[in-house]
């Protein structure tokens, strides 16, 4: 297992949607670790590079509706 991290912006990310990004990205086969700073909007995921990249990642985010900084 190759462990990595990957910090994301996302435009408009809130404490009431917060919530349905985390769920997206925990079903993710690869995702280990979420922390949430809705202050600075940030997303720092840890995640296993063997099994997903950040593409995925970015587009699980986008999918939900949020943009991407």
């Amino acid at each position: 297992m190759a462990s990595a991290n990957i910090s994301i912006t996302v435009e408009g990310l809130t404490a009431d949607n917060c919530q349905a990004i985390k769920q997206a990205l925990e079903i993710i086969n690869g995702v280990e670790n979420i922390i949430v700073n809705i202050d600075n909007k940030k997303i720092v995921i840890e995640y296993d590079d063997e099994k997903i990249d950040e593409q995925l990642i970015r587009e699980t985010i986008e999918d939900e509706g949020y943009t991407i900084k």
